[in-house]
Formats: C-alpha cells, structure tokens, sequence
C-alpha cells in the first residue's frame, strides 16, 4: 500500500471518527431524557395549579353586586404523573389534573371552577417558567403532537384522575355543613 493510500484510509476513519462523535453530541443535546428522583416537581405543579384558584363570587342574577361573604376556600386535586423529561437547561413535567375549588357562601356549599385536562410545565432551575395544555376543537391532535411525546399521548385522557377522590375529600372536608 502506497503513502497516499495510507494518508486516504486516516483520512477517512477520522471523518467518520468526527462524525460519529457529532451524531452522539447532536443525539444527546436534543434527545429529551427521562428524568428520575425529582418527584417534588410534581409537588411544584400541584402548589402552582392550587395558587391560580381564586374564587369567583355567586351572583345571584347577573346585575346584582357580588357576595363578598365567603369563607372556607378550599382546592383539591388529583394528579396523574405522567413522566419528567429534561432537555438541554429545561425539564419538562407531564400531568393530567383534576382542580375542583369550593368555598362556604351563605353557609352553602358552592363549586367555585373544576378542569380536568393535561399539562406540560416547563421548568428552569427548579422554577416553573412555563406551562402548555393542548387547545380545544379541532386543532387538538395537532396541538396534542407538538405538546407531547408519542409514549404519553397514547396514555392521555381524564380516567387518569378520580373525581371520587375530590368528592371524598370535599365531603370530609366541609362535613360540618351537614350538621
């Protein structure tokens, strides 16, 4: 085998060398990882979804005044874990929640709001800094598709939390309503 020959195979098996070393870096920058042993994220998410429930005041007909006599705010959730993924500086937190918020007017029982639907929360050094929930009608696959990894869409509907679990809680809760 010539020199030139020689110089030709080097010259290749550090292409490909190079190459193979820029997929593996490429691969690992933009492939998202499952992230394990970082379960109080979802306790972050559940805080952060209890901290936007406010409550939103009966009106007894649409003209009158609110009734600011409201007392016993309370939030319940339940939420299924759907996975963590990191990638590059974010981590991603998957979920299916249940929010349902009542509170004591008049001394009745009122349902303040309830959702059922998924998220995905953005994180950045352990902070929320972002979240996404898929729109409705009929951009919902899209919007499903770009929110979601394939592995989680598959799992995704609202069987995934237990609206007992809430109505269990609520009643035991504001049992002293009932005496």
């Amino acid at each position: 085998m010539s020199k030139k020959n020689i110089k030709i195979i080097i010259a290749i098996i550090i292409i490909l060398i190079i190459a193979f070393l820029t997929f593996i870096t490429i691969n690992f920058n933009f492939k998202k990882k499952i992230v394990k042993d970082k379960d109080y994220l979802y306790e972050n998410v559940e805080q952060y979804l209890i901290s936007q429930e406010q409550p939103k005041y009966l009106l007894e007909n649409k003209d009158s005044k609110p009734n600011y006599n409201v007392n016993d705010f309370k939030v319940f959730t339940d939420l299924a874990k759907l996975g963590i993924r990191e990638r590059k500086d974010e981590i991603h937190v998957y979920v299916w929640a249940l929010v349902e918020s009542y509170y004591v007017q008049d001394g009745k029982l009122i349902n303040n709001s309830g959702s059922s639907m998924p998220y995905k929360f953005i994180f950045k050094n352990d902070e929320i800094v972002d979240y996404e929930t898929p729109v409705d009608g009929e951009d919902n696959k899209k919007s499903m598709e770009k929110i979601f990894p394939a592995d989680l869409r598959d799992k995704l509907n609202s069987s995934l939390v237990d609206d007992n679990k809430i109505r269990n809680e609520v009643k035991e809760y504001y049992s002293y309503l009932n005496k």
